[in-house]
């Protein structure tokens, strides 16, 4: 065992061999901290390498108390050893025992200046300290040598280091001070280290209970919209709400906005999928301008169209000084929906990085400007929307599993113009009347070959691509509107005369199941979407496939 003994003196070749071998302790030391696999033990192991690095014969580990921590048992023995805030976690003896009534043994008027000033305290002989002659608690202790060393993590003091000895004067020299101070950094990281693993594993714990939470509520969810949309007979249907912005009554339409008048005064998430130009954001608007938030903001942003650098600051804000360029604090567009909702488009394109914060803010309710301390508590509807798989971008680890559960806790699919061709001529009337009312001039008709030409388009863009083509022909034409300003479109493939006069002859039931099972094939097997794609209640075309034999 290695003590540093200032009355034995020795030559300078020892003195140096000594500090050797002091270091070299320090490093096996560390390297067993590094290892420590019971972390309760950490705290007694920290204290007992101390007394034995500087030849203490008693050592106290003092930290701050965790905010809403129980107080610990030598906080409840008595208030008068530290300053108020801390606590000493671990107290031994030269025998490697624990020491009993730790606070009672420990200078309050030392601990409070270390804490407070973070630089080391040495006395050789404290009793007689002038600089402590107005403490009481040295003096009734009778202490001789004590050397109290700050523990830090940065710059932050977690917590000090106190050794004494009761009956030898200098006990501990400049060197002695110096290797407790080194290992005292070292300690102070072990302990941090241990601290991380322990949140982790209880926040880890924490969202298997809230996953498999969410996850019951998904397949309740689930089960309840499958009840409620088996059965669904579009035509006749009142909707609660008002949807004047979404064009189109059709079949799948109505579907859609079925399920969307169901959770629209809800305030729970909701996610939109659908491929690009579908209008997901018309959608998300809707659910706000008719919920409990309508009088509160809608923020919306495109996660994909942002910068990952700079999406993080647009979305949750930054302090003055966080990075070159932030002259002032400013609020992010989460902290602007406050009250309101928050649209997520493209959510699939953010980062995983991106995606742990914005668990956080759902899960916590609570978020924290780039570069800052502080937190804030936010309160937001969270709408988000994609075009991507997102089962698939979390099978693929693109995209965090506990943060697709949170996202879709009501999931709305939003048909692509493909499947509701009986809303093309009623979405060209309304772009033309639109056009017509902000050109001035009278609006235009459309020959019947071109709404043929226009109907028969698959749209890829959807929506989107449809309005930009019917805002080229109201460009380039006059009153009427004709097939020549559609020829550049490819039609989609449709049965013609010459397919239906093959038809002719064969009984309806053939006819039928044949057209089912080219659907299901081009679903993938997927039945619900097969039955949204020919515009039949789910339950009737259950029923249509037992009748017909289907599997």
């Amino acid at each position: 065992m290695f003590r540093f003994l200032k009355r034995n003196p020795q030559s300078p070749g020892a003195a140096e061999d000594a500090t050797r071998q002091a270091l070299l302790r320090i490093l096996e030391l560390n390297k067993e901290m590094a290892r420590a696999t019971r972390p309760e033990t950490l705290p007694d192991r920290i204290l007992d390498a101390a007394i034995e690095l500087v030849g203490a014969e008693r050592g106290f580990l003092i930290q701050r108390v965790a905010p809403n921590a129980a107080p610990s048992v030598a906080a409840q023995e008595s208030s008068d050893g530290v300053p108020a805030g801390w606590e000493v976690i671990a107290a031994r003896n030269i025998d490697k025992e624990n020491v009993k009534k730790a606070l009672r043994k420990v200078s309050r008027s030392i601990t409070k200046t270390v804490l407070e000033s973070g630089q080391a305290f040495r006395s050789d002989d404290a009793v007689n300290d002038d600089a402590l002659a107005p403490a009481a608690s040295v003096a009734e202790m009778k202490l001789r040598s004590v050397l109290c060393v700050p523990m830090r993590v940065g710059d932050d003091v977690r917590g000090c280091l106190y050794v004494d000895n009761r009956f030898a004067q200098g006990q501990f020299d400049t060197t002695a001070q110096d290797l407790l101070e080194a290992f005292a950094d070292q300690a102070s990281l072990a302990l941090e280290r241990v601290r991380l693993l322990e949140e982790n594993e209880r926040a880890r714990k924490s969202l298997e209970v809230v996953n498999a939470e969410l996850k019951s509520a998904l397949h309740d969810q689930a089960a309840a919209l499958d009840s409620l949309s088996e059965g669904f007979v579009p035509s006749g249907l009142e909707l609660r709400h008002s949807y004047a912005s979404i064009v189109g009554r059709g079949r799948a339409m109505m579907a859609m906005l079925s399920v969307l008048d169901r959770v629209t005064e809800g305030d729970f998430p909701v996610l939109l999928l659908g491929e690009s130009g579908t209008g997901k954001e018309l959608v998300a608007q809707a659910l706000h301008q008719n919920g409990p938030r309508r009088h509160k903001p809608f923020i919306g942003v495109n996660c994909g169209a942002i910068a990952e650098g700079l999406l993080e600051s647009e979305l949750f804000g930054v302090v003055k000084g966080a990075y070159t360029g932030a002259i002032r604090d400013r609020a992010g567009l989460v902290e602007a929906a406050n009250g309101g909702v928050l649209f997520l488009d493209e959510i699939g394109e953010m980062s995983l990085g991106l995606q742990s914060k914005l668990l956080r803010v759902l899960q916590e309710r609570k978020l924290r400007r780039v570069g800052g301390n502080e937190e804030t508590l936010v309160d937001v509807r969270v709408i988000s929307a994609t075009n991507r798989d997102l089962a698939r971008e979390v099978s693929a680890g693109r995209f965090r599993e506990d943060l697709y559960y949170r996202l879709k806790v009501v999931q709305i699919e939003i048909p692509p113009l493909r499947e509701r061709r009986e809303d093309i001529s009623v979405l060209i009337d309304a772009f033309l009347t639109k056009l017509a009312s902000e050109g001035n001039r009278a609006k235009p008709t459309v020959t019947r070959e071109a709404l043929e030409r226009l109907m028969a388009h698959d749209w890829p863009g959807n929506v989107r691509e449809l309005q930009n083509e019917i805002t080229r022909m109201f460009a380039l034409g006059g009153d009427e509107l004709g097939v020549d300003l559609t020829s550049h479109l490819s039609a989609a493939p449709r049965t013609g005369a010459t397919g239906i006069k093959a038809l002719v002859g064969r009984r309806m039931e053939e006819v039928e199941a044949e057209l089912i099972r080219a659907t299901l094939e081009l679903t993938g097997g997927r039945r619900g979407e097969a039955a949204r794609m020919l515009g039949i209640p789910r339950r009737t075309f259950y029923n249509r496939l037992k009748a017909l034999g289907i599997q």
